[in-house]
């Protein structure tokens, strides 16, 4: 059986119901319908859009901490004399 469409209508969702599942009381329905509509709006955000324009593409897997490693190493490696400041640095 297909998947019923995100914008199909509460008699659709009835049909599509009733096809999987003979035995539906009609408030079993309505409260199907109303989970379906909650579900319908759930976003999740993974904040991927801010990763990918911000990092290389070789960088948007890592932690913050990762990166940062990551850079002190090519820089060190590199030849450039990094040193690291303190975590609360004020400026």
């Amino acid at each position: 059986m297909a998947v019923l469409a995100p914008d199909a209508c509460f008699s659709e969702f009835c049909e599509y119901v009733r096809g999987i599942r003979d035995d539906v009381h009609d408030d079993e329905l309505e409260d199907l319908w109303e989970w379906r509509q909650k579900l319908l709006t759930v976003k999740v955000d993974t904040k991927s859009g801010w990763r990918s324009r911000t990092l290389a593409p070789d960088e948007q897997h890592l932690s913050k901490r990762e990166v940062d490693e990551k850079r002190f190493a090519e820089a060190k490696s590199q030849g450039r004399n990094v040193e690291r400041l303190p975590e609360k640095a004020m400026f």
